[in-house]
């Protein structure tokens, strides 16, 4: 299994390449550059990506990693303040730099087990009125038209369809669909819904699948159950 480091400070990449290459079974390659990065993610289709927000320049960096593949994207960066926009534009995690190490090795743990869990399940696909929700494949369907979704988003899109019709909060969706992972936030569940209407939505500024209940959590309807929402 091999992950992907962008990181062209000599300290901080041999720090990754320590913490990761601890890891049982996980090869990491540290490349300097995002040209470099997006040529070895294309060539070698990693199992997680891990990228500094200065060389992989932001949030366009982001958005064009996404063109490429869907493997979980670990952006590591000094700029708080863009944090919500790198997750809208599609990182699944966004650590502080400088990060503990103990937070990098949690959150490749993390993405190792839903790994596993994806192999286990493979094949199973979850229906809710006309979204045909595939989390092994990272994808969704409705009205023939397939989405593809990071995996933050295939994991609570996938939670949510399992709890069709039942209101969950963000504590509960970064319990049962991260895994409480340490780097999740109540602010990366928001965003995170944020970009699944964006793509599920006919107009994602009134949606009538991914809907807040109260401003408490969010529920996963299918059409014949979009009365139960004031409930």
């Amino acid at each position: 299994m091999l992950v992907v480091v962008l990181e062209p400070d000599r300290d901080y990449a041999d720090l990754a390449q320590h913490l990761l290459g601890q890891i049982p079974g996980l090869e990491v390659a540290v490349v300097a550059s995002a040209e470099q990065l997006g040529q070895r993610v294309r060539q070698d289709q990693p199992v997680a990506i891990v990228a500094d927000r200065e060389p992989l320049r932001g949030v366009r960096g982001v958005e064009s990693i996404r063109t490429v593949t869907t493997a979980p994207l670990v952006i590591t960066s000094s700029a708080p303040q863009e944090a919500a926009a790198l997750m809208e534009a599609g990182a699944d995690y966004v650590l502080p730099r400088p990060y503990p190490p103990a937070i990098l090795k949690a959150t490749m743990a993390a993405i190792l087990r839903r790994r596993q869990t994806d192999r286990r399940g493979a094949g199973r696909a979850i229906e809710v009125g006309p979204l045909v929700v595939e989390p092994v494949r990272r994808s969704a369907r409705i009205e023939g038209r397939r989405h593809f979704l990071s995996p933050r988003e295939a994991d609570l899109l996938e939670y949510l369809a399992v709890n069709s019709g039942v209101v969950v909060t963000r504590r509960q969706i970064i319990e049962g669909a991260w895994g409480g992972d340490p780097a999740a936030t109540p602010q990366a569940v928001t965003m995170c819904v944020h970009r699944l209407r964006h793509k599920l939505e006919a107009d994602p500024s009134r949606p009538q699948m991914l809907v807040t209940h109260r401003n408490d959590g969010y529920v996963l309807m299918a059409p014949t159950q979009q009365g139960l929402a004031g409930r």
